[in-house]
């Protein structure tokens, strides 16, 4: 059941036991201690929450969404299941590339004291890069000392090392990272049998949403393994979206967005038919070219004479998409075109900046921040019923008011992980008397999409993308077959 806000001490209140106590282990965390004044306060500041471990001020309309909402539904949803146990004999561990490691990568032969003097130039910090660096490493080997006392044998892997082989070798599978590494993890596991558990390594710089311990220090990661060991928590069974695709070449090869990170050329330089290499100095006509280049096919002359039609081909995409998948052209400045038809219902043609399509997990993710009000939009449609109405008892001057109703908004964004349906977000929609209005976002049980494009994609997670030009269509729904096991504490 969701909670009904009533007051200001009673939205703190759920505030400090959604985001502590739903994530913490059995032995009470000494770092983690919220003082009363950091969240409560009478006045101006009764309005914004602060996190306990940057300290960042977040006005309570966004936190009570984000960090209320999903702890007491993620407990709501995981209702008749089996027992819990959880016992691998062996585990695989994704670490991921930290931010120092990343820039060793990009700045290949250069010792620590010249990628200091690089990062200086560029106005970043190499020693907290270094420090979040270690810490992230302190977790990985805590948790490898903690599996081994518990006789599990265990693999630590990266990035460019997890393969389809190293999954199918274990029984469950650890992220290290925050909640991008959560999404690579989830990527290559199929199958709804397989485990995939998140560490979140950097509390200060992630939400770790789908981790286990949430944003709660290293001190607390021994209680909650011992914890998980016990089996002292639920199953959460998430959603996720499978993709179908029709098309006259089915499927392009997958473009690994991560790996692109480590190309620094400019987006705009990199259309050539080799996507994970930049495009080639001495070719001026791809170089150059305002649009991606295509690939011609050459016709005899036989065939010139009767050119048979390319039957269209449709594939199953090999990826599950657990947060969302978004649909657009690849350049944000320009307009995304497509058709788009909810629960096999007549395709209704599009413009906007494109359209997200998101399960419950993702919820709290892109498609939350498409559609989240701020306080002062809220403000301002009060302050126009009461003054267009003739209402002058709307407290459109009352900011605790104002919070009130933002919070309620924002808060029916997010949903159940486990829900059988998928939200549908679009950007920026262009409406006119081509393109007549339609609902902004909704729920459906399958979306179909066309494209209209010529230089779109379609991009799963933010982290694999597959080229989605003119004609080509994709459908996507979810099947109970395609749930992930993940794990929540009681």
């Amino acid at each position: 059941m969701r909670i009904r806000i009533r007051n200001i001490e009673q939205v703190n209140q759920h505030l400090r036991n959604a985001y502590l106590c739903s994530t913490q282990p059995s032995v009470a965390p000494k770092a983690v201690v919220v003082p009363q004044s950091t969240i409560v306060d009478k006045g101006e500041s009764s309005r914004y929450w602060v996190d306990p471990t940057n300290h960042m001020r977040l006005p309570r309309s966004l936190a009570a969404a984000l960090y209320q909402t999903q702890n007491t539904q993620s407990k709501r949803s995981i209702g008749n299941m089996e027992k819990p146990s959880f016992q691998p004999k062996k585990v695989l561990i994704l670490s991921k590339l930290t931010r120092y490691e990343f820039e060793k990568k990009v700045h290949k032969g250069c010792d620590d004291d010249q990628l200091a003097s690089i990062l200086k130039k560029r106005g970043s910090d190499y020693q907290r890069l270094l420090s979040k660096h270690k810490i992230h490493h302190s977790y990985l080997n805590t948790l490898q000392k903690e599996l081994e006392n518990a006789g599990i044998e265990s693999r630590l892997v990266r990035r460019f090392g997890y393969t389809q082989e190293a999954v199918d070798w274990a029984d469950a599978v650890f992220s290290a990272g925050g909640d991008g590494t959560f999404l690579m993890a989830s990527s290559k596991v199929r199958t709804k049998h397989k485990p995939v558990i998140g560490i979140n390594t950097d509390p200060q710089g992630s939400e770790g949403y789908m981790c286990l311990m949430r944003k709660l220090p290293e001190e607390n990661l021994s209680g909650a393994l011992k914890k998980l060991f016990s089996g002292n928590f639920e199953w959460l069974y998430r959603q996720r979206i499978r993709i179908t695709v029709t098309g006259d070449d089915g499927i392009s090869d997958a473009i690994e967005l991560h790996d692109q990170q480590l190309n620094r050329d400019p987006a705009t330089t990199r259309w050539t038919d080799n996507p994970r290499s930049p495009a080639r100095e001495n070719d001026v006509e791809e170089c150059m070219s305002l649009s991606p280049p295509v690939k011609k096919r050459m016709i005899s002359e036989s065939e010139d004479k009767a050119i048979v039609p390319i039957e269209k081909e449709t594939v199953e995409l090999p990826v599950l998409a657990l947060n969302e998948v978004f649909v657009g052209e690849s350049l944000s400045s320009r307009v995304s075109y497509y058709e788009i038809g909810l629960n096999d219902e007549q395709m209704l043609k599009q413009k906007s900046s494109g359209i997200t399509i998101c399960t419950g997990t993702g919820s709290t993710s892109w498609h939350f921040n498409i559609n989240k009000l701020t306080e002062q939009c809220v403000q301002d449609l009060m302050k126009i019923v009461a003054q267009h109405c003739n209402l002058p008892q709307i407290p459109h001057e009352n900011k605790n008011a104002v919070s009130e109703i933002c919070t309620k908004f924002n808060q029916q964004l997010i949903f159940d992980p486990d829900r059988r349906q998928l939200a549908f977000s679009v950007r920026d929609p262009i409406f006119n008397a081509t393109f007549p209005p339609t609902d902004p976002r909704g729920f459906a049980d399958k979306i179909r999409i066309k494209s209209r494009g010529y230089d779109a994609h379609l991009v799963i997670d933010g982290g694999i993308s597959y080229r989605f030009n003119d004609g080509s269509e994709a459908v996507m729904e979810v099947r109970d077959e395609d749930t992930l096991r993940t794990v929540v504490f009681r």
